[in-house]
């Protein structure tokens, strides 16, 4: 089964965002106090670094070439809503792209001809997601407490924008789910 080169360029756009999402995590770590937050993020952080490590693989396995990308996942939330500064703005954020992750994901499996190496990484993937969107949201639901209006303008500010994001990327990498 052949790979063309508009999936190789999302494969590597995957690779891209991944690693990218991780180094923002591993710069999270060293702004924390909060011992638990320190695992949680130094874990969330290293499985990212590893996920872009396992698209590099699969890109080499199917036949590609990884490749640079400066215009990541990341770099579009901040053109739209800036950077995100506090822990809470990171972690909602965060909890967003996640959620993409994970649908789009799972779009990408369903659709027809799916590499069997390609599939295998986003099985993978899905799995460990799970993981992220857990810990995150725990972690939110706590601030939420304390901080409840700020936590749900956040998530509202950065569903809003992701979903344009989206809309845009899939149209710019031609991608069309299993409808």
């Amino acid at each position: 089964m052949i790979v063309d080169n508009a999936e190789i360029s999302l494969l590597n756009f995957y690779r891209a965002s991944e690693l990218h999402g991780g180094l923002i995590l591993g710069q999270m770590v060293r702004r924390t106090r909060d011992p638990d937050l320190i695992l949680q993020l130094t874990r969330h952080s290293a499985e990212e670094v590893m996920h872009a490590q396992l698209w590099t693989e699969t890109i080499f396995a199917v036949g590609g070439r990884p490749g640079p990308v400066r215009d990541t996942y990341q770099n579009r939330y901040v053109e739209r809503v800036g950077t995100p500064i506090s822990t809470l703005e990171v972690l909602a954020l965060t909890q967003v792209f996640e959620r993409r992750v994970y649908r789009h994901f799972m779009l990408h499996l369903r659709r027809p001809n799916v590499h069997p190496t390609v599939a295998v990484t986003l099985r993978r993937m899905l799995e460990e997601e799970k993981g992220h969107l857990s810990w995150v949201k725990e972690w939110l639901d706590e601030q939420s407490r304390d901080h409840g209006i700020e936590v749900r303008d956040a998530m509202r500010r950065y569903a809003a924008a992701d979903q344009n994001i989206y809309d845009a990327l899939t149209a710019e990498y031609g991608f069309r789910s299993a409808a």
